[in-house]
């Protein structure tokens, strides 16, 4: 899989104090400074970051802000959930790439069950959810309830829709919950996701669903809406800890960092919003 490596000296925030106070779970440099009584210095400490490229604007947005250097790769992240899954992991244990991982949550419960994202790391930063959209200047039909939404479908000659995270709602819950899932499958696209938007603006799809993150970036399309309640859903991007790291009190620093200053930022008509959290973040 093509990776392509952003190095970059970007800033991440609440440094000192994950530094400091952070549970040392890996077995990296940092952690031999603490077996000697030592204080791990910063330059110890670059944190390396594989994320898909979905979140790669995320983290973009949020460099201001970052404080200890990092090194960011970005993974397509394109195809099924088990494939961009097992793509990652290969990456990682060919040459433990990353001390922290960003996907969406399908994949890195995916890593984890496989032993490559350390048990119990995981939280969830930001969401986008999944939306539809139809070629600029073609009439815009109402989705805003399930029954406006199944009839969309059905009139579309050709649904088109992502093949990573989404699509096993799309396939196995929204279709059949509409009861048009052999009617509209036999007219759908299952495609990478960036590409859905694309699609649409050439007039090759009719309709498109994706996230709304990607689709305020697609030029040539005008989005319809949001999936309606109870057929609402959202795509969440999930941070986790390598199960091997080089630098682990900076990679407990950088998902306290993506938790707090996701949850600050304003997101406004970017398509993201923060993840609610009750009771503090989930985590697995």
């Amino acid at each position: 899989m093509d990776f392509s490596l952003l190095r970059r000296h970007t800033l991440l925030s609440l440094a000192t104090l994950a530094l400091g106070g952070c549970a040392s779970g890996g077995d990296g440099a940092a952690d031999h400074a603490a077996a000697d009584g030592q204080a791990p210095s910063l330059a110890s400490l670059p944190v390396k970051v594989l994320m898909t490229q979905g979140f790669a604007e995320v983290h973009r947005s949020l460099e201001p802000q970052l404080v200890v250097p990092t090194q960011a790769y970005v993974d397509s992240g394109n195809g099924t959930v088990p494939a961009v899954a097992t793509a990652l992991a290969a990456r990682l244990q060919a040459d433990a790439a990353a001390d922290v991982l960003v996907a969406p949550r399908a994949v890195m419960e995916q890593l984890q069950s496989q032993g490559v994202v350390r048990r119990g790391s995981l939280v969830d930063v930001l969401r986008t959810p999944l939306a539809v959209a139809v070629q600029a200047g073609r009439p815009v039909p109402p989705i805003d309830t399930a029954e406006a939404l199944r009839a969309a479908l059905r009139k579309a000659r050709s649904v088109a829709y992502p093949s990573a995270d989404g699509s096993a709602f799309v396939e196995q819950k929204m279709l059949p919950a509409l009861g048009i899932q052999n009617e509209v499958m036999l007219k759908s696209i299952k495609v990478f996701g960036p590409q859905v938007g694309a699609l649409v603006a050439r007039g090759d799809a009719e309709l498109g669903l994706q996230s709304l993150s990607e689709l305020l970036l697609t030029p040539g399309i005008t989005i319809a809406g949001l999936l309606p309640e109870p057929l609402a859903y959202a795509t969440v991007y999930t941070a986790g800890i390598a199960e091997r790291t080089y630098s682990d009190a900076g990679a407990h620093a950088l998902l306290r960092f993506y938790q707090q200053e996701t949850a600050a930022h304003d997101w406004h008509g970017s398509g993201w919003e923060a993840v609610a959290r009750k009771n503090g973040s989930r985590s697995d």
